[in-house]
């Protein structure tokens, strides 16, 4: 009986270093409507779009099926440009009366296929980064606890009236843990901008190259509170 079907078999996924061999050739089988093996037919390997593409060994991109209905192509070789592609597999040029496709995926990359031994590499990382990831997690809660309890105290000092003390704490803790946002202060017009937290002592030239060595003053008292 006559062909029919062309299916994939093998030789797809498949992944080579661009410019050098692909390991597998590319295999199609051709059947009849009964699903029985079509021999002696001429399968042709057609590469599809632009970009990533292969190339076939002596330039012939066609193989005659064997008595099991199994066309194999000759040995390909991935181009010079990276990247994913299909190549079709037709019984007959591909277009009206063509039995097809049957389709191919190949990747061509600059870094090519896994080396032996890099999946127990790549297992061996990914256990340490899980220890590491569970490291900052942990870290990453007790920094929470630390940042409620220091609020809590900031909140002992914005009720005492020392407001500039706890911005002067705030803006410490923001330059040392870099993106936390810090509570703003419950206390009505506490949260005074940046420019007036640091207020120098009265007839000091004010500059804020150095804010955090810089005095704190201006408690709603009216003392001036020293950190060192």
């Amino acid at each position: 009986m006559p062909a029919t079907s062309i299916n994939f078999v093998s030789g797809s996924p498949q992944n080579a270093t661009i410019s050098t061999a692909f390991g597998k050739p590319l295999v199609a089988k051709v059947t009849d409507a009964n699903g029985n093996p079509v021999s002696g037919v001429t399968v042709n390997f057609i590469p599809q779009g632009q970009g990533a593409y292969c190339t076939f060994a002596g330039g012939v991109n066609t193989a005659v099926t064997d008595i099991n209905g199994l066309a194999t192509s000759a040995t390909i070789t991935a181009g010079p440009i990276e990247g994913q592609f299909n190549v079709q597999a037709w019984v007959g040029a591909p277009g009206p009366g063509a039995i097809g496709p049957a389709n191919f995926w190949i990747m061509a990359s600059a870094k090519g296929p896994y080396t032996p031994g890099s999946q127990a590499a790549i297992q061996t990382a990914w256990t340490t980064a899980k220890a590491q990831l569970a490291t900052i997690q942990n870290d990453a809660a007790t920094l929470a606890t630390d940042l409620l309890a220091i609020e809590a105290t900031i909140t002992t000092l914005a009720n005492l009236g020392a407001i500039d003390v706890c911005e002067f704490l705030r803006t410490n803790i923001r330059q040392t843990r870099l993106g936390w946002q810090p509570f703003v202060s419950a206390i009505a017009g506490a949260y005074i901008g940046l420019l007036n937290v640091f207020a120098v002592q009265p007839g000091t030239p004010r500059d804020l190259t150095n804010v955090d060595n810089r005095p704190i003053t201006s408690t709603s008292t009216g003392q001036y509170a020293q950190l060192t």
